[in-house]
């Protein structure tokens, strides 16, 4: 026996720990660790949010890590960009496509037919995405604040899932992840279930007043790859989303 085997007899050495290639960090470092590393490549994510938790500080987060195509359908992107510096986000990474102003504002908008207008909508819908798969090679985000706005247009569901279908092809190809935010308490039970099937991973957020202290959870109850998050995620919102490290047994 050599002396350096003299040395190391006994000791237990430590195994490296292994490196996960397959997920997309969310910005987040402790929500990082929670999920080995991040978002599965190649997800859909349903990102279900109780509006009084201010979700749309989440979605900027989201942005952080890469580049990011962020369809807005609620608020006029020059809105966004003065809320994401008011809290000191950068947008370097992140390219709007305004939905809102496509719905809201263009000559369709004024015609009688509305089912007309919101096919329409959904087609520049489309055409976006195929831009961005032409154009961007590098994994990325597609954001779709909110996702609740196409739900409640008056277009098929079936159109809507091949939209999706679209979607999920484009992010497992580039290795990339969609995240949908979609408002608690607006659809019919039915309709959420239909689309958190559909989703590899499920984001949930929820808001309670407990006496004079507001309340904040997520939970991550579904995510391909690994078993759920069997605890809440406390978190607290001030200029960012701050993750408590003691968490609450669902």
């Amino acid at each position: 026996m050599t002396e350096e085997q003299a040395d190391t007899k006994g000791v237990t050495q430590e195994k490296p720990e292994a490196v996960v290639t397959n997920r997309l960090p969310t910005g987040m470092n402790i929500l990082d660790r929670t999920l080995n590393g991040g978002i599965p490549k190649g997800s859909l994510v349903y990102f279900g949010a109780d509006p009084k938790a201010q979700p749309e500080i989440f979605l900027f987060e989201f942005t952080t890590p890469r580049k990011t195509f962020y369809f807005t359908t609620g608020r006029d992107p020059v809105h966004i960009l003065r809320h994401m510096a008011e809290l000191n986000f950068a947008h370097d990474n992140v390219e709007f496509i305004d939905v809102h102003d496509e719905y809201y504002n263009n000559i369709y908008v004024s015609s009688q037919d509305i089912a007309e207008v919101d096919r329409r909508v959904i087609e520049f819908i489309d055409s976006k995405l195929d831009d961005i798969y032409t154009n961007c090679a590098e994994p990325f985000t597609i954001i779709f604040d909110n996702f609740s706005f196409l739900i409640e247009l008056g277009v098929d569901l079936t159109i809507l899932k091949r939209l999706l279908d679209k979607v999920y092809d484009m992010v497992v190809d580039r290795d990339s992840t969609c995240i949908l935010l979609i408002l608690k308490g607006v659809h019919p039970e039915r309709i959420e279930n239909i689309f958190q099937t559909y989703c590899d991973t499920l984001f949930l957020i929820e808001s309670d007043l407990k006496g004079d202290k507001i309340s904040n959870k997520l939970s991550i109850p579904k995510i391909r790859g690994m078993p759920p998050v069997v605890e809440y995620i406390r978190f607290k919102i001030m200029d960012r989303i701050y993750i408590d490290t003691s968490r609450d047994i669902a």
